[in-house]
């Protein structure tokens, strides 16, 4: 009696253990589906939070790319470029006081860090 009784519960341990593995997996799926157009909506709201620092500092109509690179996990690298012929003009000081802005927008929004180019 004692075997069936364990034959019974390495049986039903092993099926919940299936069960639990097979509805982690479909799981993941969809939250990638979610994470997918969370990303997106992040990155729109971090470009316009961008152009309103540019705005702040004059540059109105200012180009804004942002673009990524993704890992096979997911995880992603941020580049942001910026077009607009004010900010050539900028001085360090000013200019790294705009990439400190910008980078801290990214920290807060996209929960990472960018690197910053100006064209």
């Amino acid at each position: 009696m004692k075997k069936v009784t364990l034959l019974i519960a390495v049986v039903l341990v092993l099926v919940f253990g299936i069960s639990m593995t097979a509805k982690a997996a479909s799981f993941k799926e969809e939250s990638i589906q979610f994470s997918r157009e969370q990303y997106r909506l992040m990155e729109e709201e971090y470009v316009d939070e961008v152009r309103m620092i540019l705005l702040e500092k004059g540059c109105k109509n200012a180009g804004v790319t942002l673009t990524y690179v993704a890992d096979t996990e997911g995880s992603r690298e941020y580049i942001v470029t910026v077009h607009h012929v004010k900010l050539q003009k900028l001085g360090s000081q000013e200019l790294a006081l705009l990439q400190a802005r910008v980078r801290e927008k990214a920290q807060k929004i996209l929960f990472t860090d960018v690197v910053l180019k100006q064209i």
